[in-house]
């Protein structure tokens, strides 16, 4: 799978996938309801990373 970025389109509401953040760390994260993204993990959500690119996993 090649990366989308989020100006692009995003996944569906609730499916994981991974994500490239602009610190350039990579995990698992999911689009809320909302249009919001979740980081999944717990120590690049509190750096105030922004999801910039996914993928399907």
């Amino acid at each position: 799978m090649t990366w989308t970025p989020v100006s692009v389109r995003l996944p569906r509401s609730f499916t994981r996938v991974w994500v490239l953040t602009n610190t350039g760390r990579e995990t698992t994260g999911y689009v809320k309801s909302n249009g919001e993204w979740h980081i999944n993990c717990e120590r690049i959500r509190a750096t105030g990373a922004k999801v910039l690119r996914w993928k399907d996993g």
